[in-house]
This record gives C-alpha cells, sequence and structure tokens, in this order.
C-alpha cells in the first residue's frame, strides 16, 4: 500500500531578518517577505548589506510605494552587481538593461514570457543571480507571481534520496520551450542576442544540487521549462526524477505568491527559487520591467 502524499512539515525558517534600516515582515512560513520603511534609492551602504542579507535569507522581498523610474531602477539593480546577459528581451532606449514586460488588454496569447516554473536563462554558462521586477500597471485582478522555495524542498527529502541527488548533473537547454512557445504562438521566436541563440538550444549542465556562494546552502537547481536531461542517463531513466522533483518542489507548502500592486517592487535569488507568472488575465494591461543580476558558474 501507498502512502498519500502529505503536506511538506517541519523545518520552515523563514524569520523575519532584523535590521535597524528597515522592516522585515515574512509573506509566508515558506520564503518571502515585504521589506517595508525605506525607498530604494535611498539606502545607505550599510543598510544595502543588510538588505543583500535578507535577500539571501528571504530568497524573495518585495516593497511597496516605490514607483521608481527607468533611471532608478537602473541604479539600484547595479549596486547588486555587474548585470546579465538577458537572452530573450532587450532594454528599454537610454536604459539597455531594463526590460520591458509588457502584456496587452487585446493580447491573446496561448503562451506568454515566464508563464511556467522556471529559473532565470539556467540553460546560460553562467546563469544570473538576481532578479529584480518593478509594476508600472497591473491587471485589477490576475497577473499574480508564485516562487518556490527550492532549498527548503531539498531539505524535505529523505537523506538516501539527497545522496543519490548530490553527485548529478542536470542539462538545461531552452531547446523544449522554444519549440513549445512556437507551436503556441504559431510563429518564430527569437533571442535578444542572436550570439545566444545557440548557446540556449545546445545548453549546459550544473549541479543538480548546487550551493549558494553567499550562504553555503544547498538547493535543488531544476525546472519544468529548461531542464531536459541529467548527465550520463537515458531520458527514460532522467525523466522520471525530473518529473518527481518538480512536483515535489512545486508543493504549495514551499510557496508563496505575491498580489502587484503598481509602484511594487519585488526581486528572487535565482540561485535558490523558482517562479511562474499565470496566464489568467486577458483582457487586461500588466506593465512590468525587470533587470538581471551576473551570477558565477553554479557549484
Amino acid at each position: 500500500m501507498w502512502e498519500v502524499r502529505v503536506s511538506p512539515s517541519g523545518e520552515f525558517a523563514n524569520h523575519p531578518f532584523e535590521s535597524r534600516h528597515f522592516e522585515v515582515r515574512p509573506l509566508t512560513n515558506a520564503l518571502g517577505a515585504e521589506v517595508a520603511g525605506v525607498r530604494l534609492p535611498d539606502l545607505s551602504d550599510e543598510a544595502f548589506e543588510d538588505f543583500k542579507r535578507a535577500l539571501w535569507h528571504h530568497k524573495m522581498i518585495y516593497l511597496r510605494d516605490q514607483h521608481l523610474t527607468h533611471a532608478e531602477h537602473e541604479a539600484f539593480a547595479a549596486r547588486l552587481g555587474p548585470f546579465a546577459v538577458d537572452a530573450y528581451t532587450k532594454g528599454v532606449a537610454g536604459h539597455r538593461d531594463v526590460h520591458p514586460i509588457i502584456k496587452e488588454a487585446d493580447s491573446k496569447a496561448a503562451a506568454i514570457f515566464g508563464g511556467g516554473w522556471h529559473t532565470d536563462s539556467p540553460f546560460l554558462a553562467e546563469p544570473p543571480s538576481v532578479t529584480s521586477l518593478r509594476a508600472v500597471e497591473i491587471p485589477p485582478y490576475g497577473g499574480d507571481t508564485v516562487w518556490t522555495n527550492c532549498a527548503l524542498a531539498y531539505r524535505h527529502l529523505s537523506k538516501t534520496y539527497r545522496d543519490m541527488l548530490r553527485p548529478l548533473r542536470v542539462h538545461m537547454s531552452a531547446a523544449n520551450n522554444y519549440a513549445t512557445q512556437e507551436k503556441l504562438l504559431g510563429k518564430a521566436i527569437s533571442f535578444a542576442d542572436p550570439e545566444r541563440f545557440k548557446e540556449g538550444i545546445t545548453g549546459h549542465y550544473h549541479p543538480l544540487v548546487r550551493t549558494h556562494p553567499e550562504t553555503g546552502e544547498e538547493s535543488l537547481y531544476i525546472d519544468e521549462n529548461y531542464a531536459v536531461g541529467i548527465e550520463g542517463m537515458t531520458s527514460f531513466e532522467a525523466k522520471p526524477i525530473l518529473d518527481f522533483l518538480v512536483q515535489h518542489m512545486t508543493q504549495h507548502g514551499f510557496t508563496c505568491r505575491l498580489r502587484w500592486e503598481e509602484g511594487m517592487v519585488a526581486m528572487w535569488d535565482n540561485r535558490s527559487v523558482l517562479h511562474l507568472g499565470p496566464n489568467d488575465y486577458d483582457g487586461h494591461r500588466r506593465e512590468m520591467y525587470r533587470t538581471t543580476t551576473a551570477g558565477g558558474v553554479p557549484e
């Protein structure tokens, strides 16, 4: 007789990060937190160091009532480190590292940018670390973003399963996502940087269990959009492992969901979370802008 899957329980550690520079209010017990009492352009160097530590701890943080300009958004993101090369989109005029993510009210696309569980651009040799996203115009309802804690999900696997996964390397490629988008949209899509196209399709192998360079925390590094295989395994051997891990990681108990407000800014650590944005707001306009911070080779 097989056991019925039960909700995750036990080790949840999303207690509020403590700082004298701002207040932190956890969103769920799995991950996510609101940072209150500060505007991003006004963070002192000392406050900014606390801000980064809060991000590593909560993995996703958000702030209300920021109403940043493109220049302010770009200047703040530059403090996080060098900008990543974005494989899909191009920046706005005058701010090449601020990328628009806009769906018009009359758009009826069967697929949208970021609609499945994913980490940003893992098919690159050096995937990005932090993504920041700001809301300019949002639907009256719908258009939320959801995240899941990949480190927490890893800790909730049995020791035997964790030990089995630790030496494995996952093949990350944009090939399946590219083909699916083409089929649904009925037209070819392209990378913003043509030189990245071949790299995106070919992809790279990364540790399936990666270690965070700032905290030393281990987390699962796979997703449903880009994880296409496991090094040294046939597709028939790899698929059950990848399918199980996606189902395990995306259980509600490991997630948080943000209802956007105009002027809000959220950012997350791609090295330890997955995210998705449901395509559930046809008939309403959604205008967002994002930046991505460069990351190193996963280890």
